[in-house]
């Protein structure tokens, strides 16, 4: 499976609720059994003013890797 993930930070969220995309997206990645098997690609891009890419499909084969990027994004 490969799954392309948005996150979205425009003006228009309260931060509480970007906080909710990423815990989200963290249980998601957490729950993915096929993740570490190599079996399915996670992308994440964000967006505000304009998109952005911050990993693309098959940049990290595993759940670790995945969640350290997510986490390195978000500090």
């Amino acid at each position: 499976m490969d799954l392309a993930l948005v996150l979205d930070q425009s003006n228009y969220l309260e931060p509480n609720k970007v906080q909710r995309e990423l815990d989200f997206i963290f249980e998601l990645v957490l729950d993915a059994a096929s993740l570490d098997a190599g079996n399915s690609r996670l992308a994440l891009m964000n967006y505000a003013d304009g998109a952005t890419v911050q990993f693309y499909l098959g940049n990290f084969t595993d759940r670790r890797r995945v969640l350290d990027a997510i986490t390195a994004f978000h500090s």
